[in-house]
């Protein structure tokens, strides 16, 4: 819907609950029902760049209907399951994506419809979250969202002068408050039902957050730009304590306001680890060594739909591979996790089974893949590789052992000499990496940079390349698929000694407070060479 049909709609409504006033009460009903139905007839968003004459989009104007896009209804929704499920959130975002709108506007649904219903608001400054007259403090948000409801909208009773205060909105129809606190302590006083905490990597002292507010509170939300790794936010991002249903991805390229064109234009106005940290949600955009660059990584997650608005649909291959990570046991999970050429399907993982069940779940996972071209033909996995070591032994046993030998299983040991694959530099592998490891990153990392290449060249950005759609990878959705495209931009490469590659081990990565990262293991067992079933059947390591 278009700005004019959407301001048009929204006082044709008013106008008419003007003119009928016995029919108010039907429609406070329905916004108490639907958050979505009160965002989409009450709720007016404002942006004061938009207020020069060059607003984000054509016809922009300062004060505009809040019309939630896509990712943002999905905000919503994730909020209330957050709620539901009494647990934890943690939204990693670009900047400048109405994030802070979105929760101000769900504060205060929450404020006027549901009884008994607290939010508190945090952040590191105090000005920061309330500071009057200023329209970037989270509060003057919410205060604007308030005063443009319709009187008749607002809480029996409530009065400006004594309701509004400083870091406290009172509806004293149902005693519900929206507070605000600031610093080092806040969540120390009183409890809420529900906590954000804003700008969350930001926090200096942000552990001492982390145990004031988990008194106060079941379900907070830290919400943030990223700051690079190391800090808080970043360790409890990727310290594997968060269930994939509790992190909230929510990417510029989620805004329909924001295209290529703007983005290309903001991209050249900052510095590069600027622009990759704010907006590309790049937590590495200051380390050096990472294998796989986060943004061959997005390139990998959009591929299908830029290829598919240019006319262009991506087939999996008929015969494909899938990789399976073995968990260790307490609280790892084993990954299993399968490729069709280019297409990645969202991976599946499971916790603590023993090796035999583990073993079961992972060919019952080749077996069940029911997946059919256009053409017609119906894809099927041509082996499934799985670590031997460690644990990993167990699996080997139950492989052996099984009735289901029509499924190739193959044990691989990552820590043994490379393959003698010869690279474009002239290089064989062996002579290039230090083991099987390094190599079959090196591999994967090669095709997310064929992938990232091959857009640019589609979208006629700097650096275009064409390449096969057989070499490029695309990601898929869902949970789990959202948990591999973070891990493969977490790990970094090194040279030893020798100049050969080898590849950050998990005591590495746990030192900068990264959990195993078993999605992108498992995913990267696909890129064991062509030629390794044929080398393993003649070791008769092949059952």
């Amino acid at each position: 819907m278009n700005l004019r049909s959407s301001i048009e709609r929204r006082l044709q409504r008013l106008d008419e609950l003007e003119r009928l006033p016995e029919l108010r009460q039907i429609e406070l009903e329905l916004c108490r029902r639907d958050e979505q139905h009160w965002f989409d007839h009450w709720a007016w968003t404002y942006d004061p760049r938009a207020a020069s004459g060059a607003g984000l989009a054509d016809g922009a104007i300062a004060y505009m209907p809040f019309d939630l896009f896509e990712r943002q209804q999905e905000l919503v929704k994730w909020l209330s399951e957050r709620l539901a499920k009494s647990n934890d959130g943690l939204v990693e975002k670009s900047r400048d994506i109405g994030f802070t709108w979105v929760c101000g506007g769900y504060a205060l649904h929450k404020w006027r419809f549901a009884s008994g219903f607290k939010t508190t608001f945090g952040s590191r400054k105090e000005e920061y979250v309330d500071r009057i007259g200023d329209p970037d403090s989270i509060f003057e948000k919410i205060r604007m969202l308030l005063y443009n409801q319709p009187r008749w909208m607002l809480p029996r009773g409530f009065d400006r002068k004594k309701h509004d205060n400083s870091m406290r909105i009172i509806n004293p129809e149902n005693g519900n408050t929206i507070r605000g606190e600031a610093g080092d302590e806040m969540g120390r006083g009183g409890r809420s039902t529900l906590y954000i905490i804003d700008e969350a990597a930001f926090i200096e002292h942000a552990e001492r957050v982390e145990a004031s507010t988990s008194a106060n509170t079941n379900v907070r939300i830290w919400g943030s730009t990223v700051n690079g790794p190391g800090n808080f936010f970043h360790r409890k991002r990727f310290s594997g304590q968060l269930e994939a249903d509790q992190i909230f991805r929510f990417h510029y390229t989620d805004d329909p306001r924001k295209t290529p064109e703007w983005a290309e234009k903001k991209r050249k106005s900052l510095e590069t680890h600027v622009w990759a940290s704010e907006y590309d949600i790049d937590y590495s955009a200051s380390v050096e060594g990472i294998c796989i660059p986060a943004k061959w990584v997005d390139a990998a997650r959009r591929i299908r739909q830029v290829l598919s608005d240019r006319g262009i649909v991506l087939e999996p291959a008929a015969v494909g591979t899938a990789g399976l990570d073995v968990g260790a046991g307490g609280k790892a999970k084993s990954v299993f996790c399968a490729k069709l050429g280019p297409i990645v399907l969202e991976p599946e993982a499971w916790g603590d089974p023993d090796t035999a069940e583990t073993a079961n779940r992972a060919l019952d996972a080749v077996e069940k893949l029911d997946i059919t071209r256009s053409d017609g033909v119906r894809c099927r996995l041509s082996a499934l590789r799985f670590d031997e070591v460690g644990v990993g032994k167990g699996v080997l046993s139950a492989l052996s052992t099984s009735e289901r030998q029509h499924i190739i299983t193959v044990p691989v040991n990552v820590g043994v000499t490379p393959s003698d694959t010869n690279w474009p530099d002239g290089l064989t592998s062996e002579e290039k990496f230090v083991n099987i490891k390094a190599e079959i990153w090196f591999k994967a990392r090669e095709a997310f940079k064929c992938t990232y290449e091959y857009e640019l060249f589609l979208t006629g950005g700097n650096g275009g390349q064409e390449h096969p759609l057989s070499e490029i990878i695309a990601l898929p959705g869902g949970p789990e698929g959202e948990k591999l495209a973070s891990q493969l931009s977490l790990v970094k490469w090194f040279r030893n000694e020798k100049g050969k590659i080898i590849m950050e081990s998990k005591t590495q990565l746990a030192t900068r407070g990264i959990a195993s990262p078993d999605h992108a293991e498992a995913f990267v067992l696909n890129f064991c060479s062509d030629g390794d079933l044929e080398v393993w059947e003649k070791l008769g390591a092949v059952s």
